[in-house]
């Protein structure tokens, strides 16, 4: 699809860009998955095979263009306190319980996109568990 819409973009339906977080805040696309490693989640976000092709992460999300500069990754110990920053306390337990058994926790800045229209989704490694708006 992600091919396809490149070709013929056009003549596709174009998802409508979110409206922007409001002034002072900025939205974080957050996702979980399992990893066998730090190095491997890392690798899955930020390491292109080569210059013609993108890196996994942005393979597999088609319908986004992703500027991993505004990717970050916490793994492993990490992942309950980047939750603690950006969830709001009351929801944190029904957050902890949806990544319950996931070691990676990827959080995308509505930066990434670069206004550009997007459509997210799971990935083959990863769960798409919404959007939170943060005070930035």
């Amino acid at each position: 699809m992600g091919i396809l819409r490149a070709l013929f973009g056009w003549m596709m339906p174009q998802s409508p860009t979110a409206p922007p977080p409001p002034a002072g805040s900025d939205r974080l696309h957050l996702f979980a998955g399992h990893f066998p490693s730090e190095e491997t989640a890392m690798s899955y976000c930020y390491d292109a095979p080569d210059t013609n092709h993108p890196e996994p992460l942005t393979r597999d999300l088609a319908d986004a263009y992703v500027d991993t500069n505004f990717v970050e990754v916490a793994f492993g110990e990490r992942v309950p306190f980047a939750l603690r920053m950006i969830i709001p306390a009351a929801d944190l337990d029904d957050m902890s319980d949806q990544i319950s058994g996931d070691n990676t926790l990827v959080m995308i800045s509505e930066s990434a996109f670069g206004g550009m229209p997007y459509t997210l989704n799971d990935t083959p490694a990863l769960r798409y568990l919404g959007a939170y708006t943060i005070s930035s």
